[in-house]
């Protein structure tokens, strides 16, 4: 299944200006080395090599990496292609401060992510708070409706989820997010549920 298929523009409120997946159908076509067998339910820490945090992921699955992005670092975990390859599930982590280009405050960050849409008939569910090892997050989901492939060939209009998570730390804040279609989004429930109940800030507060 072609790894060109990766993504599609989401969530281009202010403080996410650059794609938040950009540069992940890089990251997705580039090699990976065989991973050793695991229990299929077996779950291992993850830290950036910057170790600005750590938290859970599936064993198997699940391929990390981190670069610089428009909008600074970002930690991505790229998961498996979903029936039809038209996305494929990825989640990202990044830390946003005063030096971020489209900074907004974590409360004006939320309300932006959050605005209604027509054009991509975007939705969003209410906040709800939940408490983290690093902090209070803000959570909810984006739901907008988008052509995948964005890249190249014939598309089709589909709709595509988004599972986010604000977590302020001082005038900073993390904003985490796991992307997948609309059809798919209860199978990576869980796994965000405890992405979050897992998530350690480890770097300077």
């Amino acid at each position: 299944m072609r790894a060109s298929v990766v993504l599609a523009l989401l969530l281009s409120a202010a403080p996410a200006r650059a794609d938040w997946l950009l540069d992940a159908q890089r990251a997705a076509n580039a090699p990976s080395g065989a991973a050793p067998e695991r229990p299929r339910d077996s779950w291992t820490s993850f830290t950036p090599e910057s170790g600005l945090f750590s938290a859970d992921l599936p064993a198997e699955g699940w391929r990390t990496l981190e670069e610089e992005g428009a909008d600074g670092l970002v930690a991505r975990a790229l998961g498996p292609d979903e029936p039809g390859g038209t996305l494929r599930a990825a989640l990202s982590v990044r830390l946003l401060d005063r030096e971020t280009p489209g900074y907004l405050p974590a409360k004006e960050a939320v309300e932006a992510l959050r605005r209604p849409d027509p054009a991509l008939e975007r939705s969003a569910s209410p906040v709800r708070v939940v408490r983290t090892p690093a902090g209070l997050a803000r959570v909810f989901e984006v739901l907008e409706t988008r052509r995948l492939p964005a890249d190249e060939g014939p598309s089709l209009s589909t709709q595509v989820h988004a599972y986010v998570a604000v977590i302020p730390r001082g005038d900073s804040y993390y904003l985490i997010r796991l992307l997948s279609t609309r059809a798919a989004y209860l199978d990576y429930r869980d796994l965000f549920a405890r992405f979050l109940a897992s998530f350690r800030a480890v770097g300077p507060r």
